[in-house]
């Protein structure tokens, strides 16, 4: 495809450019809240909360009339038009079936609601 990777929204050193999007995953996150001996304190939720500051931001220094054009694309309301890809929930869902307990399967639904209701927030938007 031909497509560059996208800058980490957490990468602060030089001018990162996010002309072709953004990228808020982290390896070994999760759908659920992280816990203390989580890989990944940055879980969905904390992924989503990042993303919606990142957008408050940009749209309020837009207002402000600064000009972003050697950040973002010069073109309108860049969130309306975006893609938004999701993959998350792999460790979460593995994990519940390999761990083969009624208490881990169980959890299933409560990890797609928490997802569903991350999604729900960030369409809300």
């Amino acid at each position: 495809m031909d497509l560059p990777y996208l800058n980490p929204y957490l990468d602060s050193i030089g001018a990162p450019t996010f002309e072709k999007g953004c990228n808020f995953a982290v390896a070994g996150s999760t759908i659920r809240k992280a816990t203390a001996d989580a890989f990944s304190p940055f879980s969905f939720d904390v992924q989503v909360a990042q993303f919606i500051r990142f957008k408050n931001r940009v749209l309020d220094l837009q207002h402000q009339g600064m000009t972003l054009d050697k950040c973002f694309p010069a073109t309108g309301d860049v969130f309306q038009k975006a893609l938004y890809p999701f993959d998350i929930g792999q460790t979460d869902t593995t994990s519940a079936f390999n761990s083969n307990t009624s208490d881990e399967v169980s959890s299933i639904p409560t990890i797609l609601a928490v997802f569903e209701d991350g999604i729900k927030d960030l369409n809300n938007l």
